[in-house]
Order: structure tokens, then sequence, then C-alpha cells
């Protein structure tokens, strides 16, 4: 369990007082600088969503800013003789080797020894370092041209809203909108739109999936019980999930207001009818960033044999490594392999035949589970839940904690099975066909609750 808090105290900073969903960010960090931002002329609004993005930094991490600084300042310098030495590979080489080198050591020993020691890894790292590593070697391979520009560099690396938990996004994909940014009422309506749904996700649901989940992981062994062990497994996959979209859909929201679209990074991954399509949904710019760098033979299509192993299993674990180093995280990526490949090899064919509800079913109990492997702070605790959950061991069937926590969160559990799916999309897009000018006033009307009831849980 303590491995999951720290984590998920790394997707929001060492203080608690300023994050993309604290009362501060809300009513005072967040009106301010887009009063600020849209009061600075065209050309230095770069410079001033920078400060911006710098500002936040230091009041949530200020520990680790210097490191962010250096770090985005190397990749800079690096790729910019990189260009330089345009003819002279060896000298490029190196210097992608010093590049490369830096941005995993930080990632990895950070990682490392932060774990190691209880502590969070740093506010954004893994954006930062992976971001500016993939801009670097985008410019090695000369499938871009160099950035000239420190702040559009800058601003690409370290933009605030992305910071917690992306989306991973390549330079590629938001050069021209960091050149050329036009705003319009339209975007920054959606942007605030989503950001309020994205912080309801977030304080109403994922926080007390959380608070779920850390109360039955602390469970001594005489209180664990069959429903204990599977009412925890699917709160830690509630909690993951609506923690990490909700604040992606946050930092799309926040960057719809500046007038930058980012990538979806989830789509309701819950309900896909196959591993392979699970893996797709979830994280999705994580897995489409990585198989972007593999090497051409291995990201044709179609692939066969070996080709198709590697593509899979390099994807995949780094996929799953994504959350830490630790053996449990390399467990949890072996284990959505394995199930790849079987769908590979026949499988899936099968899934695609059967009723929808089936290979969905089938889909969602293969995921659950591994969240048993994981919740583990190692293999040996996987163990022990999973047994429980198979009621080996003569465990006890249900205690009273247990059902008392669930007695009072059903509801909370019932909302949590509805929107990590696309229902209640589907049916306000229907209303919408139908019914347009009410299904504004109602959408208008729900997003004004979803702020106030989100403020309401941030005061207690």
């Amino acid at each position: 369990m303590k491995n999951i808090k720290i984590w998920w105290q790394s997707c929001k900073g060492l203080n608690n007082i300023l994050n993309l969903y604290s009362l501060t960010f809300i009513y005072l960090f967040l009106p301010l600088s887009v009063l600020v931002y849209y009061a600075t002329p065209k050309r230095a609004k770069n410079a001033i969503l920078v400060l911006i993005s710098l500002s936040f930094y230091t009041m949530a991490e200020p520990k680790y800013l210097p490191l962010m600084v250096g770090s985005v300042l190397f990749d800079y310098c690096a790729s910019r003789l990189i260009e330089s030495f345009d003819t002279k590979e060896k000298v490029r080489k190196v210097l992608m080797l010093f590049v490369l080198i830096k941005n995993a050591l930080l990632v990895i020993l950070l990682s490392s020894f932060t774990q190691n020691r209880e502590l969070w890894r740093p506010l954004g790292v893994m954006i930062y370092a992976i971001t500016s590593l993939g801009y670097t070697l985008d410019v090695y391979k000369r499938e871009t041209q160099c950035e000239h520009n420190l702040i559009d560099f800058a601003l690409f690396c370290v933009l605030y809203v992305k910071l917690p938990a992306g989306p991973l996004v390549r330079w590629n994909e938001l050069r021209d909108q960091i050149k050329d940014r036009r705003p319009s009422l339209s975007m920054i309506s959606d942007g605030v739109v989503l950001y309020i749904q994205g912080l309801a996700k977030k304080v109403i649901i994922g926080s007390t999936m959380t608070s779920i989940y850390d109360r039955l992981a602390a469970f001594t062994p005489s209180e664990q019980s069959v429903v204990s062990s599977w009412l925890m497994t699917a709160a830690l996959a509630f909690a993951i999930y609506f923690n990490l979209s909700s604040l992606c859909d946050m930092a799309r929201g926040l960057a719809k207001i500046y007038s930058i679209e980012l990538p979806r990074n989830f789509c309701y991954p819950y309900q896909s009818r196959s591993i392979t399509e699970f893996v797709s949904r979830f994280n999705i710019t994580v897995s489409k960033f990585f198989r972007a760098y593999l090497p051409e033979r291995l990201r044709g299509t179609p692939l066969t044999g070996t080709a198709m192993v590697l593509n899979i299993g390099i994807v995949t674990l780094f996929w799953g490594v994504w959350f830490g180093f630790r053996v449990n995280f390399i467990i949890w990526g072996l284990y959505f392999v394995l199930f790849q490949l079987l769908e590979q090899l026949g499988l899936g064919t099968t899934l695609k035949k059967i009723p929808v509800l089936f290979s969905r079913l089938y889909t969602f109990a293969v995921v659950l589970l591994s969240f048993v492997i994981f919740a583990g702070n190692n293999v040996d605790q996987s163990i022990r839940y999973f047994t429980t959950m198979l009621g080996l061991g003569n465990p006890k069937l249900y205690t009273d904690p247990a059902m008392y926590i669930a007695s009072s969160n059903y509801i909370l559990l019932i909302l949590a099975c509805i929107f990590c799916t696309n229902l209640a999309s589907t049916i306000l897009a229907k209303l919408r066909k139908k019914v347009p000018v009410f299904s504004e006033l109602l959408s208008s009307v729900l997003n004004a609750v979803l702020l106030l009831l989100s403020t309401a849980f941030l005061l207690v």
C-alpha cells in the first residue's frame, strides 16, 4: 500500500495547497494566471505561460525546480549542438548518448531512490524528461528541425497542466500550436467544461475510491476476507482510472483555456472487448509515444513472429513501469504482455465472435485481477491478496468492517461503475441531437452543480 501512496503523491507534488484540484488553484491561481495570460500581448504569451508554469512548479514542488530547469536547459543545448555538428556523426552520437543517459538516470534513479525511502517521485519528472528526450531523438534522427527559441522549447517541456499525469506528447504534435495559437470563446468554454468534469471525477469519485482502497489495504490479517480483498482490488482499479483520467481531463481542459489542444489519454478502457483494446485505451499517449521510437522493423503493419512479440513486449513493459520501477510494476506489464500475445495467437478471434457482454466481462475480469499485482508492495503480498480473493487458505467470507465500508459507499461504487463507461456521454449526445437547446441548458446546470459539489468535497 505504501508504494501506491507514494505514486499518488507524485502526481500532485510536495505541496498539497497547490495542485490542479486544490481550492487555491481553482479560485486563485487559475483565474489570476488566465487574466495575466490574456492581458499579455501575443508575442509574449509563450514567455508568460512558461513563467506561469514555473510559478506553479515553484509552489507545488520547490525543492526540485532547479532539477527540472537544469534538465530542460541541458537537452536544449544538446539538441542545438547535435544540429550544429550535422556532418560529424560520431559527435552527434556521443551527444545523443549523453542526453539518453542523463534522462534515463534522472527517471530511474529518482524513482528508485524515492520509492526505497518512502518518498514521492518529483512532480512531472517522467513527463519533462521523456518529452525532451523524445524531442532530442527526433532532432538526432533528423525527423524534426531543431527549435532555436528557448521559450518555445521550455513551454513544450514544462507546460504545467500536463506535468502531473500527462498526456505525453511529441514536439511535432504541439509545434504549430506553440508557434501560433488563435484563442476562441468556444474553445475556452469547452476547456472550462472539461476541467470541471475532470475535477469532479477526481475529488468526488477518484479520491473516494482512493480512501476506500487505503482503508481496506490497512486491514490486519484477521480483518481480511474474500469480500474485502475483492472490494479492495475493485476500489484500486477505479482509483487508478479515475485519478489518472481526471488529471488528464483537467490538463486537456486547462490547455484549451490557453488555446492549446492536447490529445486524449483515456477512452473508457474498462469497457474494452480485449486486453489488446484495453492497453490501447489506457494511458494512450504513453503507448503511442514509446511505439514511435521502436526500430522501423518493429513498427510496421502487419507484424508477425519475433517482431510482433518484441513490439508488444517492449511497448507494454514501458507502459507498465510508467508507474514506477519496482518488481510488481514490471510483473504487471508482463501480465498484459502475456494476454496480448494469447489474443494474437487466436484468443482475439474468439473474443470477436462471442457476444459483446461476455468479451467485456472477460476483459474486465482479467484487468481487475491485474490490480492484485499492482496493489502489493512486493510479490508475496500480491500472492496473499490473490489467494484470499479465491478463498484459499480458509479465509473469512466477509467481516463487519468490510461490509460497513461497502454499505456506506455503495452509491459512489455504483457511480464509478457507470462513469467508467460511455453510458452518460452517449445519453447526453443523443439529447443534443433531439433537444439541443434543452441539452445545453441541462449541461450548464449539471456543470455548475459539479463545480459546487467538487468545492464542497474539497472543503470537507
